[in-house]
């Protein structure tokens, strides 16, 4: 499984075989403003083709908000551990 898939499938809580067809379908769309199919167009399903959509188009922003996700709360605990031992 790629890592995309695996991303997008944990961060939207859907399993992996719908974020590899939400990707899919997401590459295979030629105009950028086109509805998206009936099965993602509501709940779980508009949330994991909005994330294979943004992740297709920009995957630079894809992967460093991403990793703000994971650097934030590592530097706001960095702070808390300073403030607590740096005394």
């Amino acid at each position: 499984m790629s890592p995309t898939v695996f991303l997008i499938a944990k961060l939207t809580r859907v399993d992996p075989a719908t974020a590899r067809r939400a990707i899919s379908t997401a590459r295979s769309q030629d105009e950028p403003d086109a509805l998206p199919p009936v099965e993602f167009a509501r709940g779980s399903g508009a949330r994991v083709y909005a994330m294979a959509v943004f992740a297709f188009r920009r995957p630079l922003h894809f992967y460093v908000g991403l990793f703000g996700l994971v650097a934030f709360p590592a530097y706001e605990l960095a702070r808390v551990v300073e403030y607590l031992y740096g005394r």
